[in-house]
Protein backbone atom coordinates (compact mmCIF):
# COMPACT_ATOMS: atom_id res chain seq x y z
CA UNK A 1 0.00 0.00 0.00
CA UNK A 2 0.86 3.08 -1.04
CA UNK A 3 1.83 6.16 1.49
CA UNK A 4 -1.34 8.06 -1.08
CA UNK A 5 -3.34 5.36 -0.79
CA UNK A 6 -2.91 4.74 3.10
CA UNK A 7 -3.32 8.26 3.72
CA UNK A 8 -6.43 8.06 1.52
CA UNK A 9 -7.65 5.21 3.83
CA UNK A 10 -6.91 7.23 7.16
CA UNK A 11 -8.81 10.49 5.99
CA UNK A 12 -11.78 8.45 4.68
CA UNK A 13 -12.01 6.58 8.30
CA UNK A 14 -11.61 9.51 10.35
CA UNK A 15 -13.82 12.09 7.94
CA UNK A 16 -16.56 9.33 8.84
CA UNK A 17 -15.83 9.15 12.51
CA UNK A 18 -16.24 13.08 12.44
CA UNK A 19 -19.84 12.97 10.17
CA UNK A 20 -21.24 10.36 12.86
CA UNK A 21 -19.85 12.28 15.39
CA UNK A 22 -21.18 15.53 13.87
CA UNK A 23 -24.13 13.68 13.32
CA UNK A 24 -24.75 12.89 17.16
CA UNK A 25 -23.90 16.46 18.36
CA UNK A 26 -26.50 17.89 16.18
CA UNK A 27 -29.16 15.51 17.42
CA UNK A 28 -28.30 16.20 20.98
CA UNK A 29 -28.63 20.05 20.39
CA UNK A 30 -31.99 19.53 18.79
CA UNK A 31 -33.42 17.26 21.35
CA UNK A 32 -32.25 20.15 23.93
CA UNK A 33 -33.41 23.22 21.78
CA UNK A 34 -37.31 21.96 21.52
CA UNK A 35 -39.53 22.29 24.74
CA UNK A 36 -41.43 19.06 25.81
CA UNK A 37 -44.16 20.36 24.54
CA UNK A 38 -43.56 20.87 20.88
CA UNK A 39 -42.11 17.89 20.08
CA UNK A 40 -45.33 16.07 19.53
CA UNK A 41 -46.38 18.85 17.31
CA UNK A 42 -43.18 19.18 15.38
CA UNK A 43 -42.96 15.35 14.85
CA UNK A 44 -46.35 15.53 13.67
CA UNK A 45 -45.54 18.36 11.06
CA UNK A 46 -42.51 16.67 9.84
CA UNK A 47 -44.45 13.35 9.27
CA UNK A 48 -46.80 15.72 7.12
CA UNK A 49 -44.15 17.38 5.47
CA UNK A 50 -42.38 14.00 4.12
CA UNK A 51 -45.83 12.74 3.31
CA UNK A 52 -46.43 15.27 0.98
CA UNK A 53 -42.72 14.87 -0.30
CA UNK A 54 -43.28 11.30 -1.20
CA UNK A 55 -46.37 12.25 -3.02
CA UNK A 56 -49.32 10.57 -0.76
CA UNK A 57 -52.73 12.08 -1.74
CA UNK A 58 -53.65 12.26 2.21
CA UNK A 59 -51.71 13.17 4.81
CA UNK A 60 -53.44 12.28 7.48
CA UNK A 61 -51.03 10.38 9.61
CA UNK A 62 -51.04 8.66 13.03
CA UNK A 63 -48.24 9.99 15.57
CA UNK A 64 -47.04 6.75 17.93
CA UNK A 65 -45.38 7.63 21.04
CA UNK A 66 -43.01 6.20 23.18
CA UNK A 67 -41.49 3.57 20.05
CA UNK A 68 -37.96 4.23 19.72
CA UNK A 69 -35.93 2.94 16.60
CA UNK A 70 -33.58 -0.34 17.24
CA UNK A 71 -30.33 0.72 18.43
CA UNK A 72 -28.69 -2.07 15.52
CA UNK A 73 -27.86 -4.14 18.48
CA UNK A 74 -29.17 -7.82 17.54
CA UNK A 75 -29.97 -10.04 20.09
CA UNK A 76 -30.35 -13.95 18.93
Amino acid sequence: MSLKDSMQHTFRRLSGDLRKRLEHLNCSLAERALPEDRKHRVSEMSLHRKARQAGQKSTKLKVVEGVKKASGNKQA
